[in-house]
């Protein structure tokens, strides 16, 4: 025999897998076996005869078990439902919150956009009427984007004359 082995635990004696062929068959071709002659099952004389009318009546009873379910499900069923009353709740609060949007959240860009892409009818004059003139002060305008470059590139591009502009000479 081989030393144990602490991976394998199991053992068989030296030449068992070399004879085995042989010690197989001579205990076939002994009278001495261990598998039975007869068959070991007999079924009851009459028994297919009899077993249709037995299968129909217990169909046919009334008393019924009760079916258990072997897994609940009900645990679940109350995950979802709690998740979704939560998702509803959720959405509703977020949906009555609306902002109200004023004046100040639109963009320079988008009222530009605007006054270009609609005409108002109004003239320069009608403007002026209603523009706050008496809260304006001359340097409020020149503070933003006046630059004397820019003024004076305005003035070359849009005056033809000038006369228009009631400069005098030495200005």
């Amino acid at each position: 025999m081989k030393p144990f082995d602490k991976n394998n635990p199991f053992k068989a004696p030296e030449g068992y897998f070399k004879k085995f062929d042989e010690n197989l068959f001579k205990k076939l071709s002994s009278k001495d076996l261990a598998i039975p002659k007869k068959e070991g099952f007999k079924l009851p004389n009459g028994y297919f005869d009899s077993l249709n009318d037995k299968l129909q009546e217990k169909l046919n009873a009334e008393q019924t078990n009760k079916v258990v379910p072997l897994k609940s499900y009900k645990k679940y069923y109350y995950a979802v439902a709690a998740a979704a009353a939560v998702l509803v709740i959720a959405l509703t609060v977020n949906l009555n919150k609306t902002e109200k949007i004023g004046f100040d959240d639109l963009a320079q860009a988008d009222i530009e956009n605007y006054f270009d892409k609609n005409e108002l009818d109004l003239t320069s004059y009608e403007l002026a009427e209603v523009m706050p003139i008496g809260e304006l002060e001359m340097t409020d305008m020149f503070e933003s984007n006046f630059s004397e470059e820019n003024v004076l590139d305005y003035l070359n591009e849009n005056t033809e004359y000038l006369d228009e502009l009631n400069l005098e000479d030495n200005e």
